[in-house]
């Protein structure tokens, strides 16, 4: 494989001297800082090259590309990596350390990028990594200009991953936590870096990113000690929220989803009062009578219609008309009439044997007259056009 030119940012201490020193053996380094004594005493140990650059200066930095290119006749790699760090309550925060925290983090990064895209372009291909930080991806007490400065650069990088796609430029952002550097001891802040990164770890991770093949891209890539524990974006402990809500679930104002109640598909079976229903394998037994002003009451029902199926024999079978007696008010239940054809129309019932009728005497004298407060007369309602027996056969009105 033939050896990359690499330039990395920041590249004289901490995390870029690491990445150097990883990469060096088999690439082409150039490492980049405003301090020229050290870049050369690290290029020495490190057996790379260097080049003197400042990240607040456009100028300086096109300065800086075209001597790598004009050495080395291409650039292949940009790993911006320098940064500078602060934190506190943004009332006690120096308005000129604001302006280099942003000039360094945000428009160093986007300087150096610019000045390399031409010579990228032309050629068709080329990487950019930027070593942003978990403080791209959440948000901390007393750091929002850090916050604001690594923020940016997220943006910046999702931005280009669109912008240089048609160019066959890789965009890459790496996100490490917290890394074992001297980064918070040049500001005066001692932090506990026991469970930190170290930096070898994320050096080995951007030489395995350089090393893919053209057709393998890794957009983003989180690294972090798994002993250091991340907080999601607002600082808290508050739990993700799933939006794959399952569609019987509801979310009232101000509540928690709940299932939402289905509704009930049984209804009470309506009848027509007064029909007895003889349709084969019916199952419909003294239905009650609904109430006009509300649903079947349990109460109010009336044994109007009686099956006399056949193949059924229900407890309110209809019993043979002779067998009712006056002094019965409920039929007694003896074996099902079976019906073949109802002829026309249905004959009167026998009175019952306490019943005095009037009779014709064989010799002609007056008939004796029976007792009307002691009759009790059965009628059948005659079949007619208008009647609804008269359409259905099968169909039998009883009427006390």
């Amino acid at each position: 494989m033939p050896k990359k030119v690499i330039l990395i940012s920041g590249g004289s201490d901490g995390l870029g001297k690491a990445i150097a020193e990883k990469l060096a053996p088999d690439n082409r380094v150039v490492i980049l800082s405003h301090n020229v004594d050290k870049l050369r005493e690290v290029a020495r140990e490190l057996n790379c090259d260097f080049v003197e650059g400042e990240l607040t200066d456009y100028q300086s930095l096109q300065s800086a590309v075209n001597q790598i290119i004009e050495k080395h006749h291409a650039l292949d790699v940009l790993i911006n990596n320098a940064g500078i760090w602060m934190e506190g309550d943004l009332a006690d925060n120096d308005p000129r350390k604001i302006k280099e925290i942003i000039d360094v983090n945000t428009t160093g990064t986007i300087f150096l990028t610019r000045a390399v895209l031409p010579g990228m372009r032309f050629r068709k291909t080329g990487q950019i990594i930027n070593i942003i930080s978990q403080d791209g991806l959440c948000a901390k007490k007393n750091r929002s200009v850090y916050h604001a400065s690594k923020w940016a650069i997220t943006g910046f990088t999702k931005c280009l991953l669109e912008d240089l796609e048609e160019d066959n430029i890789k965009i890459t952002g790496i996100y490490p936590g917290l890394i074992k550097t001297a980064l918070f001891k040049k500001n005066g802040v001692e932090r506990d870096l026991s469970d930190a990164l170290d930096p070898k770890e994320v050096a080995t991770l951007v030489e395995y990113v350089i090393n893919l093949s053209p057709d393998i891209h890794l957009p983003e890539i989180s690294i972090r000690n798994k002993l250091n524990q991340i907080k999601n974006m607002d600082d808290t402990n508050t739990p993700a929220i799933d939006l794959n809500i399952d569609p019987d679930m509801i979310t009232p104002d101000g509540g928690t989803p709940q299932t939402m109640p289905q509704a009930s598909s049984s209804k009470p079976p309506v009848s027509t009062p007064g029909l007895i229903d003889i349709t084969p394998g019916s199952t419909d037994t003294f239905p009650g009578t609904l109430s006009p002003s509300g649903p079947l009451n349990p109460t109010s029902i009336e044994p109007k219609s009686v099956d006399i199926t056949p193949s059924v024999e229900a407890p309110g079978s209809l019993p043979h008309l002779s067998e009712i007696s006056p002094d019965q008010t409920t039929p007694t239940p003896v074996n099902p009439i079976v019906i073949e054809d109802i002829p026309s129309p249905v004959p009167p019932m026998a009175p019952p044997t306490t019943s005095i009728f009037q009779s014709s005497l064989p010799d002609g004298n007056v008939p004796e007259t029976r007792n009307p407060n002691d009759s009790l007369k059965f009628q059948t309602q005659p079949i007619t056009q208008s009647s609804p027996l008269a359409e259905d056969p099968d169909l039998v009105k009883l009427i006390k």
